[in-house]
């Protein structure tokens, strides 16, 4: 390995956004992990599992969450970590093929829909956080002054009214939020659409829907071989041909997991308050939210932006495009149909 000002940038970017989302994991998960556990299981020891009750309900999804964020944080870091390392022993190699003549992978409807996608998410995830550590002196500071009042009755953030005041952080909140949902619904029935006729039509649709790999074991093999080749590099990894990679085919699918669990709460919330549903509604939609960033932070940016060869950004999501000597290395049977 050859210790270039990329591959140390890459190293140090990467130390960043682990140690990030492990310093989220310790003061926004463990806690209420480390507390949550016993209490569920003394309640279920005491009453049994009571679907129905209130205080199981939310001992269960409290604890559900929690375990969730650990492991998809422990899976995270030992991925990002061990892509880097592998990216790193072979950097010049890989160097090379980002040297190579770039070939078109997104068009301009799809980085639009990205950045969108990106900006709103921003907006949604900075003001809820800072609404969400209100009484934190650290994150008061970033509040903007308010001069909107929230309403008293529903709806209570969809649009000011004249009875108490409320800072705008929630009303950026909101409808940032309402957007980045618009965006994700249109997106899915523009897309859904097509491919329910080409069902109808009997095209065959992995091929030219490779997003729906997902859903098939080709999929789980590749990523438990590609876990494993993480730690033993002689590993043979079957042949992932398509146009996304295992961590992308998982992160455009967890968008809808994240758009539900987080805007149907969000919703109910921005109508009939905080308390809506007994407060079932904060409860996922803050669990959700630690959720995404964690997610987001450790592995999307890293993956995606901070590996060696790529770092400090890869500029695909603006470009549309990506180094052919890539595409043919990690998706050959695409790059032969693009070619």
């Amino acid at each position: 390995m050859r210790w270039t000002g990329r591959v140390i940038g890459s190293l140090i970017g990467t130390a960043i956004t682990v140690g990030l989302t492990w310093v989220i994991e310790y003061f926004l998960v463990l806690p209420s992990l480390l507390e949550t556990w016993p209490q569920f299981w003394s309640y279920v020891a005491t009453y049994g599992i009571r679907i129905s009750d209130l205080q199981f309900e939310f001992l269960f999804w409290s604890l559900a969450f929690d375990i969730l964020i650990t492991a998809i944080v422990i899976y995270g870091s030992y991925w990002v970590l061990g892509h880097f390392a592998a990216y790193a022993a072979n950097y010049d190699r890989y160097r090379q093929l980002m040297n190579t003549p770039k070939v078109q992978r997104w068009s301009v409807m799809q980085r639009v829909q990205h950045i969108a996608m990106f900006v709103t998410l921003v907006l949604t995830a900075f003001t809820g956080f800072v609404t969400m550590f209100v009484n934190n002196p650290q994150w008061q500071q970033w509040y903007i002054p308010g001069v909107y009042n929230a309403a008293g009755s529903p709806p209570y953030f969809l649009w000011p009214a004249q009875t108490g005041p409320v800072q705008w952080m929630i009303i950026i909140h909101v409808w940032s939020g309402i957007a980045m949902g618009v965006l994700v619904i249109a997106h899915f029935a523009y897309y859904g659409t097509r491919v329910l006729i080409d069902i109808v039509k009997r095209r065959p649709v992995m091929e030219r829907w490779p997003l729906l790999r997902l859903w098939t074991w080709g999929f789980v093999k590749h990523l438990i071989h590609r876990s494993i080749w993480l730690v033993k590099p002689s590993w043979k990894v079957p042949p992932w041909v398509h146009k996304y990679d295992a961590e992308q085919l998982f992160e455009y699918w967890g968008v809808y997991w994240g758009i539900v669990i987080l805007g149907i709460p969000g919703a109910l919330m921005a109508i009939y308050g905080p308390s809506a549903f007994d407060g079932l509604a904060y409860l996922f939609h803050t669990k959700e939210a630690v959720l995404a960033v964690s997610f987001l932070l450790l592995v999307h940016l890293t993956y995606t932006h901070f590996m060696p060869h790529i770092f400090p950004y890869n500029r695909m999501f603006h470009e549309g495009k990506m180094p052919s000597g890539i595409a043919k290395e990690e998706h050959p049977l695409w790059n032969i149909q693009t070619s």
